[in-house]
């Protein structure tokens, strides 16, 4: 922005008045200032001789501030100069501070790129380039040579402000890299699958060709070249090539296998109910079938017909036959869903424990008092017989135990079939472990039967059995 006054010319006058300035029809007092197109100071000088003259002593900034004549006031990002020229015209410049932003907005400092290049705002809202970056995000700083890609690129920016990004060395100068790491120099053609490549300027392999087994040429890009009964194409769409075959043989149709909605060719597998890979198997008569190959256990994995496979605390086995998805709990595994390996509980009259592969396991029986029996032994329970915990046709039961030694007042066993004497009465060993009373006992006489009397000199021993209850008398005889 640029604002000139000029001062067109100084006016003396004799009066006998007071001398004053004129200025455009105002009159001015000595050393009065006023401000005229609000943008400049004008101060009245007077002379004792009557002469005056106006001078322009400063400038108004768009915000209001003065300016002296030859000064500057920066601020925020402009800078404001009151410019007197030789000529006497003076003028407010208006240029850029040095936090000045750049044309695109960016702030003093800021760093910002377009496409390959790279800019800083600098002082006074200049904009600097600074780097010049590849597609692999390398950077090069202006005026310096580096690698993009594999390449010596040097990065510049001419007097006439033109950037430049190019190779720095010779373009025929660079090897050709191929799939298979080996090295190719300018112009030596190489193949790679199916396609000629031919290394060009740069180290760039430009496709030039298709290549074939059977075929002992190139061929050429667009065109078809037939070998036997196989036609083979090389075609190039926009900047797509392709390289395709053909048979001229007459084709075998065969049918589809179709499963829920969908339709699927000859040996394409699929996953069926998420637990079974399926294969179509189609025949020229156009008849198909599917057959199922494998099973998938609920965590993805396949499993061959007639394996196993242990997953979690689960074993997945997939059958042969009418093939199912069969699962058994695992080592880990628990009974019922509930109990873990090694764990016991109590159902009914007997404990089971939890062992490995969700097998449940008798361990023993309990009576009806609480009496625990391990499994295939007897216990005597408090109504005074013995039980058993046995298996019996593939079943568990808990019966009376017949073969079981009886247990004597003073803590010995006897036999089934053994008699003892316990005080005056003589038992012996019957089923279930139960003693039962047979007689009566006297020392010095012997055994005498139940409800028999016996006399030893002035004595009568009486045994007694009067339903079921026993008892021993002893009387003197008559």
């Amino acid at each position: 922005m640029l604002r000139t006054f000029v001062l067109l010319s100084t006016v003396a006058i004799l009066s006998t008045w007071a001398v004053k300035c004129k200025y455009e029809g105002t009159d001015m007092d000595n050393n009065e200032i006023i401000t005229v197109q609000k943008a400049f100071r004008i101060k009245c000088m007077t002379e004792d001789n009557g002469s005056w003259k106006t001078e322009i002593i400063g400038c108004i900034a768009p915000d209001g501030a003065e300016i002296g004549v030859g000064l500057k006031r920066e601020t925020g990002d402009k800078i404001h100069e009151c410019v007197k020229s030789e000529s006497g015209q003076v003028s407010l410049k208006e240029s850029k501070g040095i936090k000045a932003a750049c044309p695109g907005g960016q702030k003093n400092g800021e760093e910002w790129q377009e496409k390959s290049f790279k800019f800083r705002c600098g002082d006074g809202g200049v904009v600097k380039f600074i780097a010049c970056v590849g597609q692999d995000g390398s950077i090069i700083k202006s005026g310096e040579t580096g690698k993009i890609g594999g390449f010596d690129v040097k990065c510049e920016q001419h007097a006439n402000g033109t950037i430049t990004m190019q190779a720095a060395n010779d373009p025929k100068s660079y090897d050709c890299k191929a799939k298979d790491g080996s090295s190719k120099k300018n112009g030596e053609e190489y193949v790679e699958g199916n396609f000629v490549r031919k290394c060009g300027d740069y180290g760039q392999g430009k496709i030039v060709g298709c290549h074939a087994e059977n075929v002992a040429t190139t061929i050429p890009i667009n065109q078809n070249v037939t070998s036997g009964d196989v036609v083979f194409s090389c075609t190039k769409e926009g900047s797509n090539y392709s390289f395709k075959t053909y048979s001229l043989k007459s084709p075998v149709v065969y049918s589809m296998c179709a499963h829920e909605g969908k339709q699927y060719t000859n040996g394409t597998t699929f996953i069926s109910q998420g637990s079974f890979r399926m294969r179509c198997v189609t025949f020229k008569n156009l008849t198909s079938t599917l057959e199922v190959v494998s099973c998938i256990t609920p965590a993805g994995v396949e499993i061959a017909i007639g394996s196993q496979l242990e997953e979690g605390d689960k074993v997945y086995e997939c059958t042969s036959g009418n093939v199912t998805l069969k699962s058994t709990p695992g080592q880990s595994g628990k009974c019922r869903g509930t109990y873990s390996v090694g764990e016991e509980w109590i159902e009914d009259s007997f404990k089971l424990t939890c062992e490995p592969y969700g097998k449940v396991n008798l361990k023993s029986c309990f009576s009806k008092e609480g009496t625990e029996i391990p499994l295939g032994e007897a216990r005597r329970v408090p109504a005074g017989y013995a039980m058993e915990c046995v298996i019996v046709n593939g079943n568990v039961a808990l019966q009376t135990a017949k073969n079981f030694d009886c247990l004597t007042g003073s803590g010995e066993n006897k036999k089934m079939g053994e008699t003892w004497n316990e005080g005056n009465f003589v038992r012996r060993c019957a089923n279930y472990g139960v003693s039962s009373i047979i007689g009566c006992y006297v020392d010095g006489v012997g055994t005498f039967g139940l409800n028999q009397n016996i006399t030893s000199g002035s004595l009568l021993y009486m045994c007694i059995n009067e339903n079921e209850q026993f008892k021993f008398r002893t009387l003197r005889a008559q």
